[in-house]
């Protein structure tokens, strides 16, 4: 165990992101525990408090199952970072005779560890936050603000959340290091052979991932076709509706096995898009040919795929189901019962998902300073290679640049295959194919995620340019 706590100790730059994405999630969850808990105190109260409380219910166990969902993802993906940066002293700790069972267990002791933490971090934010939360959901849904704060069942909720909580950090943990127990101490040491045995075994998991989110964004498809097979114009908008809402939550589910399928498998993509959009951009200037090589190179490694897998969570949570609905919208417009439907906007989106679409945030941020140190060995080794301080500064910047850039476009592509396929799922009901794309709520959203990216490195840079090359490259290797 002693081995467990100086790795904290020596690693703390590494595991102070685990620890941040640990604390968001279990103060999420914790204090998503303690509303519901209070919501159903309410549940049984007479009046316009039992309705709102009927209401806010079922808003309140969309938010709930969606976090812990994409919370298991997050910590999946900032474990995997995690373990780039310490392969070194896996691979040696291996090498000194532990099994692999043994690094499992050390693994699991530090999670453990930092999730206790946080869940004390948890435990005493959530009477704080639970009140926020029914208040923000009753704003939201027209409701008044009559669902008080109670101290009633206030320890078997919170104790609940926090045992979700602990769940979902587990199964992270074990989905992440079970990778570990195929892998030998050489190829821990080998940045390629290691991500290179754990791609293979997981690319055929994620293509499965990817082609049955196909089939469940078609579903609709099969409805569609048996309304058109039908005369509409005997049928009344409640009779049309029931066949719809059959699959009205398939883009969700669709969305989130495309995430699964980007974190199991999505290394490859990754590495694809960053290769091609890059190529696309015709500057000449040195900075940015070896910007882009190192971004091409780096690409293909689990921190840079970690960051780029959040922020895409992040946008494409929104971005498809805006795809989705907004496309659908249309395709029912088009009968005369349905004239007046209507979708959902950014705002109603944010009510339902604010609590995944925030921790796939502190995700994505997580993983991007995970990555500091991976950033600062590339910078020592250019700056000993002869570049000068402004063009240093000038490829920090563009590096984070890149990396913002590839997280964007591919969620922007994930949204765009969304609504192409709603639209191909409806177009037996409307005769055409229109497909609606949320260009504008993307790109509000990622020109400055993109901005403030590219200022994180530049000011990383600067930080790191302070130290002499040299230092910077023995604390990389451990000396």
């Amino acid at each position: 165990m002693k081995w467990v706590f100086n790795d904290l100790k020596t690693n703390k730059g590494v595991w102070a992101g685990v620890l941040l994405v640990l604390v968001v999630t279990q103060t999420i969850l914790c204090a998503m525990g303690v509303s519901m808990g209070v919501n159903d105190y309410y549940l049984g109260v007479p009046g316009k408090t039992g309705e709102a409380a009927k209401h806010v219910g079922s808003g309140l166990s969309l938010v709930y199952a969606i976090a812990v969902v994409l919370g298991c993802l997050v910590i999946m993906l900032t474990l995997q970072a995690s373990i780039r940066q310490r392969r070194q002293g896996l691979a040696l700790l291996s090498l000194l005779g532990a099994t692999p069972r043994q690094v499992l267990s050390f693994t699991v002791a530090q999670v453990l560890a930092l999730a206790m933490m946080a869940s004390v971090i948890g435990l005493a934010l959530s009477p704080l936050l639970a009140p926020l939360i029914l208040q923000f959901h009753s704003a939201v849904l027209g409701l008044p603000p009559v669902l008080a704060f109670t101290w009633h069942n206030f320890a078997r909720s919170a104790l609940t959340g926090l045992a979700a909580g602990l769940i979902t950090a587990l199964l992270g943990v074990f989905l992440t290091l079970r990778d570990l127990r195929t892998m030998i101490p050489v190829q821990l040491l080998n940045r390629a052979g290691a991500e290179e045995s754990m791609t293979k075994a997981k690319r055929s998991k994620g293509k499965l991932m990817f082609l049955s989110a196909v089939i469940v964004l078609l579903l609709p498809l099969a409805g569609n076709v048996y309304l058109s097979q039908h005369d509409l114009a005997a049928m009344g908008r409640a009779q049309i509706m029931t066949v719809i809402s059959l699959t009205g939550n398939s883009p969700l589910l669709a969305i989130i096995l495309i995430l699964i399928a980007l974190t199991r498998s999505g290394g490859t993509a990754i590495g694809w898009a960053t290769r091609v959009w890059t190529r696309l951009i015709p500057a000449r200037s040195p900075a940015w040919k070896l910007a882009r090589s190192q971004a091409v190179t780096r690409s293909r490694g689990k921190a840079f795929g970690s960051s780029v897998i959040s922020l895409t969570a992040c946008l494409f949570l929104v971005g498809g189901l805006l795809a989705a609905g907004q496309t659908s919208t249309a395709g029912m417009r088009s009968l005369p019962q349905l004239s007046n439907a209507s979708s959902g906007g950014p705002l109603e989106l944010l009510a339902g998902f604010w609590a995944a679409l925030l921790i796939t945030l502190v995700g994505a941020i997580a993983s991007f300073a995970i990555s500091a140190r991976e950033r600062s060995l590339d910078l020592a080794l250019v700056s000993i290679a002869g570049a000068d301080r402004r063009q240093l500064l000038a490829i920090s910047a563009l590096d984070g640049c890149i990396l913002m850039t590839t997280g964007v476009l591919v969620a922007a592509a994930a949204t765009l295959m969304v609504g192409a396929a709603t639209a191909i799922a409806f177009l037996p009901l409307s005769g055409s194919f229109h497909m609606v794309f949320p260009g504008q709520f993307l790109l509000a959203l990622g020109a400055p995620i993109i901005a403030i990216g590219s200022l994180a490195t530049l000011i990383s840079a600067r930080a790191t340019l302070r130290k002499p090359a040299i230092a910077t490259i023995q604390t990389a290797i451990g000396e």
